[in-house]
């Protein structure tokens, strides 16, 4: 089934690269991790009076903490000293746990504060991060970050740091001040904003980040190796001396209203009204298991999807975008999350099948639940929602039930269940089947799963993956293999080709240069290799081979360039943009690419990139280019165009793609986002303009406004929505 590549003289010459000895580059520095991860253990103290939360360390409280101090570098000088001391203190009370920060700084009037907007990017600003594995399980956890301008971000940690969420919103606050011998931040997190065992000694695996976004450099409490995510709680010390608290039941109920006008149906200029409300609750049953519910589930606040030109002959994926159903997205992951947002062949659990038609239309939620969390020492998740009747098809009810035991501390089975069924037709699709995670070392993880599908009418037939990711300091290697059968259908996943089997395997080699300070901080070569045949496996259908050369600069710029080498056997022609089509037969086509993002923090950053090389039975010729002017940590303004040239036999097409962002955080309750596109293979332009003021916490006003301008037809909607979180 899967032949060999074709093996151009360039791809011996590139593999060659792969055996250079790395004497030329810088070997890693060696500590004992455990040994001073031993040593990391910081006391928070109970106080008498709450900390006042304005980002200047003046209370007396805070004299009486010992501060986490000794942070180590984990870029670029791995585990060395970090160049900027840090003091963090915990102090506590019935109802808050606050953490002081005192960030000293050589130079703080080069201090980068690149946005106050909610969820902000804390690799692009200098920034303060501290991380809780409040089970001490190893595996999960909470992050919450700030920035010298006192902007939140908060995050749920998974898979020991493999999959952070930061679509999770916590009740918590944060100010920061900056000083003439650094920044200091102060921030209090309520108890029951946070899951943790019921008892009265806590302790909790704690972690610190600091980043230093001038220097590019990144330091964290507890060392952690590059390869890993910060939030690698695996890695983490201890906090010590929380006593006598509880995380409540946590009972929040957001009632929330909306009102659109809308118009656009060809020819008309009418303008209909609609009013709506309904209400969303999120409940603590117990310690460790939540509870989701949603009424009338509302997502007219979202911001659009980004326009993609559609140059293959499978569905384009679009990620999902609605806080609903991105939030604990853990608790439903079948298989490992860092292999699926490597490849798209086969999604288990693709949440945009809920609520949105093939063409990306709302389709009316009735409502939901949603029950996420561990019981009897199992993690569970369990989903439910149902949706109304949309454009003459009936609604649907849609299922998802997900139990994972962990075997040892290394080791999880799971099993899984899937469902569609059609509202009174009878109709249905249901997927059932189970996994298998490893994680032996910290740089090794194994996965392993298979599902079967019904469908009501139709045979059923079997999908699944297995592979291993092995991330070390120098060397990163991905295989695998992914089978998917040709009755198989899955009407909650994301399938594009069905009937098929593919072989998929990758090799980096990492190599830095022993002087840290060098214009070079990493360099990066690698190979990929992608043999697909039928679900038989006795026909080969696509190949593709590629080598991929990085380079990361001082400064966080990043240059890539790539040479594809593919052959497809194809059995039916497909269509290429409104006239053009490839032929049926074999195929073999060699493409090269090249592009440069330059540092994302400064003040004017920018992006180019071109690929070219032969299309199937023609050429292909891929243009970007991109800016973004930051004015001020308020007001950022980017804009992008994309030129995509195919030229066949029987003639050329030209898609673009344009983008124009704005940014305007007034404050860190108040943004104003305006996002416009213009796509050429549909000759439409879509704005998407949308006000949020955050009036209370985690209660929200937004004013929206949407256009498509297409050919035939212009619809427009303005949509006001207010919630409001009534906290118990």
């Amino acid at each position: 089934m899967i032949c060999a590549l074709r093996i151009r003289p360039w791809v011996v010459l590139c593999l060659s690269f792969l055996a250079l000895p790395l004497t030329a580059f810088a070997a890693p520095q060696t500590i004992d991790l455990e040994a001073v991860r031993s040593t990391k253990r910081a006391a928070a103290v109970r106080i008498a009076t709450p900390v006042v939360v304005d980002g200047i360390l003046d209370e007396d409280a805070w004299a009486t903490a010992t501060p986490a101090q000794d942070f180590f570098q984990q870029f670029p000088d791995e585990f060395s000293a970090a160049t900027e001391r840090s003091e963090v203190r915990f102090v506590y009370d019935d109802d808050n746990l606050y953490i002081g920060a005192m960030l000293y700084d050589s130079d703080p009037s080069r201090l980068i504060i690149d946005s106050l907007k909610r969820d902000f990017s804390n690799f692009q600003s200098d920034s303060f991060l501290l991380v809780f594995d409040t089970f001490l399980d190893h595996r999960s956890g909470y992050g919450f970050v700030t920035n010298a301008a006192g902007a939140l971000r908060d995050v749920q940690v998974s898979d020991n740091g493999r999959r952070n969420d930061a679509n999770w919103d916590g009740a918590w606050s944060a100010r920061s001040t900056v000083h003439q011998n650094g920044w200091s931040t102060e921030i209090a997190v309520p108890f029951k904003t946070l899951r943790f065992p019921a008892g009265d000694m806590q302790q909790w695996g704690l972690n610190v980040q600091r980043v230093i976004r001038r220097k590019n450099e990144f330091v964290v409490w507890s060392p952690v190796p590059r390869q890993f995510s910060h939030y690698s709680v695996g890695y983490a010390g201890l906090l010590t001396g929380v006593s006598g608290v509880k995380s409540g039941s946590d009972l929040r109920i957001t009632p929330f209203a909306t009102s659109q006008l809308t118009t656009g149906r060809a020819g008309s200029s009418h303008w209909n009204r609609k009013g709506d409300g309904g209400v969303d609750m999120k409940w603590g049953i117990t310690s460790s298991l939540l509870l989701d519910a949603s009424l009338r589930t509302d997502f007219s606040q979202v911001e659009a999807d980004e326009q993609q030109i559609n140059l293959t002959r499978f569905s384009l994926f679009f990620p999902e975008k609605r806080q609903f159903f991105l939030e604990n997205p853990a608790s439903f992951q079948i298989g490992l999350a860092a292999v699926e947002s490597e490849r798209r062949d086969l999604v288990p659990f693709f949440s945009r099948r809920i609520g949105l038609s093939s063409s990306g239309q709302p389709i009316p939620v009735i409502g939901g639940l949603r029950l996420t969390g561990r019981a009897a020492g199992n993690g569970i998740g369990l989903l439910s929602m149902q949706t109304d009747s949309f454009e003459g098809e009936p609604g649907a009810n849609f299922t998802i039930a997900r139990v994972r035991h962990d075997v040892t501390n290394k080791a999880t089975v799971g099993a899984f269940y899937l469902g569609r069924e059609t509202t009174g037709s009878g109709s249905f699709n249901r997927v059932t089947g189970g996994d298998l995670r490893l994680a032996p070392t910290q740089a090794l993880e194994i996965e392993a799963f298979a599902m079967r599908s019904e469908t009501a009418g139709a045979a059923g037939d079997w999908a699944g993956r297995t592979s291993f990711r092995i991330d070390t300091n120098a060397n990163r290697v991905r295989a695998g293999l992914v089978h998917i059968g040709d009755d198989f259908r899955h009407d909650l996943g994301f399938v594009p080709r069905r009937g098929i089997a593919t072989l998929f395997g990758g090799y980096e080699r990492l190599l830095r240069p022993a002087n840290t300070k060098a214009l070079v901080r990493e360099q990066s070569l690698g190979v990929t290799v992608d043999a697909t045949g039928n679900d038989r496996y006795d026909q080969s259908l696509t190949r593709i081979a590629g080598l991929t050369y990085g380079v990361q600069f001082r400064d966080g710029a990043v240059l890539n360039a790539r040479i594809n080498s593919t052959y497809e056997r194809l059995d039916t022609p497909f269509a290429v943009g409104p006239t053009l089509r490839v032929a049926a037969g074999e195929h073999a086509f060699e493409s090269v690419g090249i592009d440069y993002r330059s540092d994302q923090s400064a003040r004017i950053s920018g992006n180019v990139g071109l690929d070219t090389g032969e299309y199937w039975t023609g050429h292909q010729r891929l243009a970007t280019g991109g800016v973004r002017v930051r004015l001020n940590e308020h007001v950022a303004a980017s804009a992008s165009l994309t030129r995509n040239l195919i030229e066949l036999p029987q003639g050329s097409f030209t898609g673009d793609l344009a983008r124009f962002r704005l940014d305007w955080s007034f404050t860190p309750k108040m943004f104003l986002n305006a996002f416009v596109q213009y796509n050429g293979e549909a000759d439409a332009w879509l704005s998407n303009i949308r006000f949020n003021l955050i009036h209370h916490p985690l209660s929200d006003i937004y004013v929206v406004w949407n256009e498509t301008r297409l050919p035939a037809e212009t619809r427009r909607a303005l949509m006001l929505k207010y919630t409001h979180l009534i906290a118990f």
